[in-house]
Protein backbone atom coordinates (compact mmCIF):
# COMPACT_ATOMS: atom_id res chain seq x y z
CA UNK A 1 0.00 0.00 0.00
CA UNK A 2 2.97 2.29 0.28
CA UNK A 3 3.64 2.40 -3.44
CA UNK A 4 4.09 5.51 -5.48
CA UNK A 5 1.82 5.65 -8.15
CA UNK A 6 2.03 4.69 -12.13
CA UNK A 7 0.18 6.58 -14.88
CA UNK A 8 -0.74 3.10 -17.18
CA UNK A 9 -3.80 1.45 -18.43
CA UNK A 10 -4.63 -0.71 -15.91
CA UNK A 11 -5.97 -3.41 -18.59
CA UNK A 12 -2.39 -3.32 -20.03
CA UNK A 13 -0.43 -3.61 -16.95
CA UNK A 14 -2.61 -6.84 -16.16
CA UNK A 15 -2.42 -8.24 -19.20
CA UNK A 16 1.75 -8.06 -18.60
CA UNK A 17 1.00 -9.29 -15.33
CA UNK A 18 -0.73 -12.58 -16.50
CA UNK A 19 1.39 -13.34 -19.62
CA UNK A 20 4.60 -13.54 -17.18
CA UNK A 21 2.34 -15.90 -14.59
CA UNK A 22 1.34 -17.68 -18.07
CA UNK A 23 5.28 -18.18 -19.06
CA UNK A 24 6.13 -19.29 -15.16
CA UNK A 25 3.01 -21.65 -15.26
CA UNK A 26 4.91 -23.16 -18.59
CA UNK A 27 8.37 -22.97 -16.97
CA UNK A 28 7.10 -25.17 -14.16
CA UNK A 29 5.66 -28.70 -15.98
CA UNK A 30 6.34 -30.13 -12.35
CA UNK A 31 5.10 -27.61 -9.95
CA UNK A 32 7.02 -24.64 -7.92
CA UNK A 33 6.58 -21.23 -6.78
CA UNK A 34 5.37 -18.80 -8.75
CA UNK A 35 6.21 -14.75 -7.00
CA UNK A 36 4.94 -11.40 -7.44
CA UNK A 37 6.20 -8.47 -5.69
CA UNK A 38 6.29 -4.96 -5.71
CA UNK A 39 8.45 -1.90 -4.38
CA UNK A 40 8.92 1.30 -4.83
CA UNK A 41 12.80 1.70 -5.51
CA UNK A 42 15.00 5.15 -6.64
CA UNK A 43 17.77 5.21 -9.08
CA UNK A 44 20.09 7.56 -7.99
CA UNK A 45 21.91 8.01 -11.20
CA UNK A 46 21.89 7.15 -15.34
CA UNK A 47 22.46 3.12 -15.72
CA UNK A 48 23.19 0.51 -18.08
CA UNK A 49 21.44 -3.05 -17.59
CA UNK A 50 21.89 -4.62 -20.52
CA UNK A 51 20.13 -3.30 -23.47
CA UNK A 52 18.57 -0.79 -21.34
CA UNK A 53 19.77 2.67 -20.12
CA UNK A 54 17.86 3.70 -16.88
CA UNK A 55 17.92 7.06 -16.30
CA UNK A 56 17.81 8.41 -12.75
CA UNK A 57 14.30 8.68 -10.92
CA UNK A 58 11.88 7.16 -8.95
CA UNK A 59 10.44 4.00 -9.99
CA UNK A 60 7.85 1.14 -8.97
CA UNK A 61 9.00 -2.27 -9.90
CA UNK A 62 6.92 -5.54 -9.93
CA UNK A 63 9.08 -8.34 -9.93
CA UNK A 64 7.57 -11.80 -11.33
CA UNK A 65 9.80 -14.51 -9.99
CA UNK A 66 9.04 -18.73 -10.94
CA UNK A 67 11.26 -21.40 -9.59
CA UNK A 68 11.22 -23.35 -12.63
CA UNK A 69 13.81 -24.42 -15.86
CA UNK A 70 15.06 -21.42 -16.75
CA UNK A 71 16.04 -19.62 -19.76
CA UNK A 72 19.43 -20.34 -21.41
CA UNK A 73 21.63 -17.70 -21.53
CA UNK A 74 22.04 -17.90 -25.58
CA UNK A 75 18.30 -16.83 -25.96
CA UNK A 76 17.43 -14.73 -23.68
CA UNK A 77 18.55 -11.25 -26.08
CA UNK A 78 15.85 -12.58 -28.18
CA UNK A 79 12.63 -13.66 -25.94
CA UNK A 80 11.36 -10.27 -26.29
CA UNK A 81 11.06 -10.50 -30.41
CA UNK A 82 7.68 -10.81 -32.23
CA UNK A 83 7.15 -14.46 -33.13
CA UNK A 84 10.16 -15.91 -31.34
CA UNK A 85 9.29 -18.91 -29.32
CA UNK A 86 10.89 -21.92 -27.84
CA UNK A 87 7.61 -23.79 -27.38
CA UNK A 88 5.80 -26.59 -29.62
CA UNK A 89 4.60 -25.85 -32.23
CA UNK A 90 0.96 -25.19 -31.81
CA UNK A 91 1.32 -24.16 -27.53
CA UNK A 92 1.91 -20.03 -28.07
CA UNK A 93 2.62 -17.93 -31.29
CA UNK A 94 5.71 -16.22 -29.50
CA UNK A 95 3.58 -12.83 -28.22
CA UNK A 96 3.40 -13.15 -24.76
CA UNK A 97 6.92 -11.38 -24.16
CA UNK A 98 6.74 -8.95 -27.16
CA UNK A 99 3.35 -7.69 -26.18
CA UNK A 100 4.63 -7.09 -22.45
CA UNK A 101 7.75 -5.34 -23.84
CA UNK A 102 6.00 -3.10 -26.02
CA UNK A 103 3.29 -2.11 -23.06
CA UNK A 104 6.12 -1.46 -20.61
CA UNK A 105 8.15 0.60 -23.32
CA UNK A 106 4.52 2.51 -24.13
CA UNK A 107 4.92 3.51 -20.54
CA UNK A 108 8.36 4.65 -20.53
CA UNK A 109 9.54 1.52 -17.99
CA UNK A 110 11.92 -0.93 -18.66
CA UNK A 111 11.97 -4.72 -18.11
CA UNK A 112 14.67 -6.86 -17.47
CA UNK A 113 15.67 -10.66 -17.06
CA UNK A 114 17.51 -12.74 -14.81
CA UNK A 115 17.71 -16.50 -15.42
CA UNK A 116 19.63 -19.61 -14.00
CA UNK A 117 19.17 -23.02 -15.63
CA UNK A 118 17.14 -25.28 -13.49
CA UNK A 119 16.66 -22.02 -10.52
CA UNK A 120 13.80 -20.33 -12.46
CA UNK A 121 13.64 -16.44 -14.05
CA UNK A 122 12.72 -13.65 -12.46
CA UNK A 123 11.06 -10.87 -14.88
CA UNK A 124 11.23 -7.21 -12.98
CA UNK A 125 9.30 -4.71 -14.87
CA UNK A 126 10.20 -1.02 -13.86
CA UNK A 127 7.38 1.67 -14.16
CA UNK A 128 8.25 5.61 -13.78
CA UNK A 129 6.63 6.48 -10.14
CA UNK A 130 3.78 9.24 -11.43
CA UNK A 131 4.18 12.55 -9.77
CA UNK A 132 1.08 14.15 -8.71
CA UNK A 133 1.28 17.51 -9.97
CA UNK A 134 2.01 16.77 -13.07
CA UNK A 135 -0.01 18.02 -15.83
CA UNK A 136 -2.61 16.11 -17.31
CA UNK A 137 -1.59 15.44 -20.19
CA UNK A 138 -3.13 13.13 -23.05
CA UNK A 139 -1.47 10.20 -24.19
CA UNK A 140 0.60 10.44 -27.48
CA UNK A 141 -1.16 12.32 -30.61
CA UNK A 142 -4.51 12.11 -28.83
CA UNK A 143 -6.07 15.70 -28.77
CA UNK A 144 -8.52 16.99 -26.55
CA UNK A 145 -11.64 15.80 -28.63
CA UNK A 146 -9.75 12.28 -28.83
CA UNK A 147 -9.14 12.13 -25.16
CA UNK A 148 -13.20 13.13 -23.72
CA UNK A 149 -14.61 10.90 -27.45
CA UNK A 150 -17.41 8.55 -25.59
CA UNK A 151 -16.27 4.87 -26.93
CA UNK A 152 -19.15 3.27 -25.77
CA UNK A 153 -21.34 1.45 -28.71
CA UNK A 154 -23.54 -1.36 -29.56
CA UNK A 155 -24.12 -4.96 -31.21
CA UNK A 156 -22.56 -8.22 -31.52
CA UNK A 157 -19.04 -8.66 -32.39
CA UNK A 158 -16.52 -12.06 -32.30
CA UNK A 159 -13.28 -11.68 -31.21
CA UNK A 160 -10.91 -15.10 -32.18
CA UNK A 161 -7.34 -14.87 -30.29
CA UNK A 162 -5.94 -17.68 -29.08
CA UNK A 163 -3.64 -15.76 -26.20
CA UNK A 164 -5.64 -15.55 -23.52
CA UNK A 165 -4.76 -12.66 -22.07
CA UNK A 166 -5.15 -10.93 -25.11
CA UNK A 167 -8.72 -11.90 -26.01
CA UNK A 168 -10.05 -11.80 -21.51
CA UNK A 169 -8.99 -8.59 -21.60
CA UNK A 170 -10.21 -7.44 -24.89
CA UNK A 171 -13.38 -9.22 -24.31
CA UNK A 172 -13.85 -7.40 -21.12
CA UNK A 173 -13.14 -4.22 -22.06
CA UNK A 174 -15.88 -4.41 -25.07
CA UNK A 175 -18.63 -5.94 -22.75
CA UNK A 176 -17.93 -2.30 -20.83
CA UNK A 177 -18.54 -0.04 -23.74
CA UNK A 178 -21.85 -1.82 -24.49
CA UNK A 179 -20.94 -4.60 -27.27
CA UNK A 180 -22.21 -7.94 -27.27
CA UNK A 181 -18.99 -10.17 -27.05
CA UNK A 182 -19.15 -13.89 -28.82
CA UNK A 183 -15.25 -15.50 -27.32
CA UNK A 184 -13.40 -17.82 -29.67
CA UNK A 185 -9.95 -19.42 -29.01
CA UNK A 186 -9.32 -20.72 -32.41
CA UNK A 187 -10.06 -20.14 -35.87
CA UNK A 188 -11.51 -23.65 -35.37
CA UNK A 189 -13.67 -23.06 -32.60
CA UNK A 190 -15.06 -19.75 -34.37
CA UNK A 191 -15.99 -21.65 -37.64
CA UNK A 192 -18.00 -23.87 -35.49
CA UNK A 193 -19.55 -21.02 -33.44
CA UNK A 194 -20.65 -19.28 -36.63
CA UNK A 195 -22.29 -22.43 -38.20
CA UNK A 196 -24.99 -22.75 -35.04
CA UNK A 197 -25.01 -18.81 -34.56
CA UNK A 198 -28.51 -17.55 -36.10
CA UNK A 199 -27.84 -14.12 -34.65
CA UNK A 200 -25.88 -11.71 -37.10
CA UNK A 201 -22.70 -10.82 -36.61
CA UNK A 202 -21.80 -7.00 -37.24
CA UNK A 203 -18.01 -7.33 -36.59
CA UNK A 204 -15.21 -9.71 -36.79
CA UNK A 205 -12.03 -9.51 -34.84
CA UNK A 206 -9.03 -11.77 -35.31
CA UNK A 207 -5.44 -12.55 -34.32
CA UNK A 208 -3.25 -13.13 -37.57
CA UNK A 209 -1.00 -15.76 -36.48
CA UNK A 210 -3.17 -18.89 -34.75
CA UNK A 211 -2.34 -22.49 -34.97
CA UNK A 212 -4.83 -24.46 -37.00
CA UNK A 213 -6.98 -21.61 -39.31
CA UNK A 214 -5.06 -18.63 -39.46
CA UNK A 215 -6.04 -15.27 -39.47
CA UNK A 216 -6.39 -14.88 -43.41
CA UNK A 217 -8.00 -18.22 -43.89
CA UNK A 218 -10.83 -17.50 -41.29
CA UNK A 219 -11.73 -14.30 -43.23
CA UNK A 220 -11.91 -15.56 -46.25
CA UNK A 221 -13.87 -18.76 -44.87
CA UNK A 222 -16.21 -16.26 -42.94
CA UNK A 223 -16.50 -13.97 -45.80
CA UNK A 224 -18.16 -17.00 -48.16
CA UNK A 225 -21.04 -17.25 -45.60
CA UNK A 226 -20.90 -13.65 -44.87
CA UNK A 227 -19.62 -11.31 -47.62
CA UNK A 228 -20.18 -7.81 -45.51
CA UNK A 229 -18.85 -8.58 -42.49
CA UNK A 230 -16.65 -6.44 -41.40
CA UNK A 231 -13.06 -7.45 -40.04
CA UNK A 232 -10.52 -5.78 -37.47
CA UNK A 233 -7.38 -7.64 -37.53
CA UNK A 234 -4.99 -7.50 -34.59
CA UNK A 235 -1.38 -8.73 -34.73
CA UNK A 236 2.23 -8.24 -33.98
CA UNK A 237 3.11 -7.87 -37.76
CA UNK A 238 3.22 -4.42 -38.97
CA UNK A 239 0.37 -3.37 -41.61
CA UNK A 240 2.33 -3.38 -44.42
CA UNK A 241 3.30 -7.75 -44.20
CA UNK A 242 -0.32 -8.02 -42.95
CA UNK A 243 -1.49 -6.77 -46.38
CA UNK A 244 1.27 -9.04 -48.00
CA UNK A 245 -0.70 -11.85 -46.46
CA UNK A 246 -4.17 -10.81 -47.33
CA UNK A 247 -4.13 -8.97 -50.39
CA UNK A 248 -7.08 -10.57 -51.88
CA UNK A 249 -9.00 -9.20 -49.61
CA UNK A 250 -10.75 -6.28 -49.53
CA UNK A 251 -12.22 -3.86 -46.62
CA UNK A 252 -10.32 -4.98 -43.74
CA UNK A 253 -9.16 -2.67 -40.95
CA UNK A 254 -5.46 -3.41 -38.89
CA UNK A 255 -4.86 -2.46 -34.95
CA UNK A 256 -0.93 -3.69 -34.21
CA UNK A 257 0.16 -5.17 -31.43
CA UNK A 258 0.77 -4.37 -28.61
CA UNK A 259 -2.47 -1.76 -28.22
CA UNK A 260 -4.57 0.13 -25.31
CA UNK A 261 -7.70 -0.96 -24.61
CA UNK A 262 -9.09 2.64 -25.10
CA UNK A 263 -7.29 2.25 -28.88
CA UNK A 264 -9.38 -0.87 -29.11
CA UNK A 265 -12.76 0.46 -28.11
CA UNK A 266 -12.11 3.82 -30.94
CA UNK A 267 -11.35 1.35 -33.46
CA UNK A 268 -14.30 -0.82 -32.84
CA UNK A 269 -16.86 2.59 -32.15
CA UNK A 270 -15.35 4.27 -36.24
CA UNK A 271 -15.64 0.66 -38.07
CA UNK A 272 -19.47 -0.46 -36.47
CA UNK A 273 -20.35 3.58 -36.86
CA UNK A 274 -18.94 4.40 -40.22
Amino acid sequence: RNLDLVKVDQGQIEQVILNLAVNARDAMPEGGALTIATETIDIPRAQQIGTEEILAGRYVKIEVTDTGTGIPAGVVPRIFEPFFTTKAVGSGTGLGLSTVYGIVKQTGGHVLVSSEIDHGTCFSILLPAYAADAAQSAEPGEDAETRNRDLSGAGTIMLVEDEDPVRLFSARALRNKGYKVIEARSGEAAMEILAAEEEQIDLLITDVVMPGIDGPTLIRLVREHRPHIKVLCISGYSEDALRQRIAEQADIAFLSKPFSLKQLAGRVKELLDG
